[in-house]
């Protein structure tokens, strides 16, 4: 494609500009929803997949009662084993 020093390539010119603007305005109001459902369902499903994987491994790998994953106790426990002669 040949061309003239100074001279736009025709995807360049205004109109196309205006189409692509138009474009992105138009997209913008209709993925509002998914974003906010990434936004709030993302750090959900990592809090609840947290839980499940804790109540899995002290419940199966450490043949403890799952529910003790919830009580505040058990992780003071935990502190003072790791942290006692420090």
């Amino acid at each position: 494609m040949e061309r003239e020093k100074g001279q736009r390539f025709p995807r360049d010119t205004q109109e196309a500009k205006a189409k692509t603007k138009a474009k992105v305005r138009e997209r913008s109001g209709k993925n509002w929803r998914i974003t906010v459902a990434k936004i709030v369902l993302v750090p959900l499903l990592l809090f609840f997949s947290l839980v499940i994987g804790l109540m899995i491994g002290y419940g199966v790998v450490g043949h403890k009662p799952a529910s003790e994953v919830l009580d505040l106790g058990t992780y003071k426990h935990m502190w003072d084993l790791l942290f006692a002669e420090t």
